[in-house]
């Protein structure tokens, strides 16, 4: 706005000068003048009038996001109470609740059972999609996953106090990974979420060159359909008298059966991501990099999709590579603590609740992309969850790619400069399965 007015009243000076009007002009010049002056006169008054809005809109963004924080920590505090008050009632919502596990379990057993039952209830779950697909449900989901951990320890006899200053708000030591625990070690005693070691089935070498947008970007991610059964893809930048550079690339989950069996990027893999490191797709990922040279020195850029997103947040976050780029798209990255220092760029969609499972965004110095997909437009039936599908994290990446946002272009230049000099690029597809 400012160097627009000083444009425009040097564009009025100009006239007045090249109008050659003088003290002695005739009458009309005159006028013509004092309209001029009176001109630049405004034209200064709405200068500071914008640059008085500018500061206003400044202090009420801040006012806005104090009160935002303010808010929503109190509202965290009260449904952390809630949560663990309940857990001490365990056993006696266990008894009442029963009849509806029951039920429930008959219901979804039938439902296995009954010829073309679950492709029935698959269609009704797409063609009904709405309530899914809605920023609010992701909310409440992101709200239950911080809460898990304290209704846990309310039902374990841990007193309030001390579970406030273990949990999120306090020490940090109880997250929503307790939960997590929790769920793995009661679904092992029915042969669920039982993680195992991983081996290498087979390499292939592909053709690439170091990709040049946010959409190039998430396009290197392996779609395992179109690789054969390859989870991993990693690029190796051979760079003049420096040591090599690399791209990782880690596809999302492969299968939600929740009973591990040779595909290691599984339902098992999604609920020990929430735990922590250690995960057969982590294990696969890290075996990977290992074959591929890759140690403790060599510069690296990790880019996931969905689970592939949190596996590459923890591997970035693990301090065992030198990290210096990061980018996720649709992954559960919340409360993976992601260390500052190199270009980190999350990409959430507000309707899709993949990202609500990794509870509050944690990593606010990272360049967090929001987008509500499906706001004022009608919801696609063509899957359950369409906010998280890949053409639509595609279709965010597009536009991220036409944004003129500083911090959006910024954080892609980075990301390009890293293999922008390299003399050769190699790339490799890997492929794991559970022992």
């Amino acid at each position: 706005m400012t160097t627009e007015a000083s444009l425009i009243a040097r564009y009025l000076s100009n006239l007045e000068q090249e109008a050659g009007l003088q003290n002695n002009a005739p009458f009309e010049a005159w006028r013509a003048r004092t309209s001029i002056a009176e001109a630049e006169v405004l034209i200064a008054d709405a200068e500071a009038r914008a640059r008085s809005l500018h500061g206003g809109l400044i202090s009420a963004a801040d006012g806005y996001g104090f009160v935002d924080r303010f808010i929503g920590a109190f509202v965290r505090s009260v449904a952390s109470d809630v949560a663990g008050v309940l857990g001490m009632f365990a056993p006696l919502n266990t008894l009442f609740s029963m009849p509806l596990l029951l039920a429930g379990g008959a219901v979804a057993g039938g439902i296995s059972l009954i010829p073309g039952a679950k492709e029935a209830a698959s269609r009704f779950m797409r063609e009904n999609n709405e309530l899914l697909t809605n920023p609010l449900t992701v909310t409440i989901e992101r709200e239950t996953t911080m809460v898990a951990d304290d209704a846990m320890m309310g039902a374990i006899g841990i007193p309030r106090p001390v579970a406030d200053l273990l949990g999120d708000e306090g020490l940090g030591i109880s997250n929503h990974a307790t939960a997590a625990s929790g769920v793995m070690a009661a679904g092992s005693i029915f042969g669920l979420f039982r993680e195992s070691p991983v081996h290498l089935v087979g390499t292939k070498p592909v053709v690439a060159t170091p990709p040049t947008g946010y959409q190039e970007r998430l396009g290197r991610v392996p779609d395992t359909d179109e690789t054969g059964g390859a989870q991993v893809v990693i690029d190796k930048y051979e760079m003049e008298g420096e040591p090599d550079r690399f791209e990782v690339y880690i596809a999302g989950t492969v299968t939600f059966n929740p009973i591990a069996a040779d595909e290691p990027f599984d339902m098992t893999t999604n609920m020990s991501n929430a735990v922590g490191p250690g995960s057969g797709a982590y294990e696969s990922v890290a075996e990977a990099m290992r074959l591929a040279g890759i140690d403790e020195n060599s510069p690296v850029q990790f880019t996931g999709y969905s689970q592939g997103g949190g596996t590459a947040a923890q591997l970035a976050s693990s301090g065992d590579y030198n990290t210096v780029g990061l980018a996720t798209f649709g992954g559960p990255t919340g409360q993976v603590a992601i260390p500052e220092g190199f270009t980190t760029v999350i990409v959430e969609h507000t309707d899709d609740l993949v990202p609500g499972l990794g509870g509050h965004q944690q990593n606010l110095h990272a360049v967090i992309v929001e987008r509500d997909v499906f706001g004022g437009r009608e919801i696609p039936t063509d899957y359950a969850v369409p906010a998280h599908h890949y053409e639509y994290y595609e279709e965010t990446a597009q536009l991220m790619d036409a944004a003129r946002s500083d911090a959006i272009t910024g954080s892609i230049d980075a990301l390009n400069r890293f293999g922008e000099r390299a003399v050769s690029v190699t790339s490799t597809q890997y492929q794991f399965e559970r022992d």
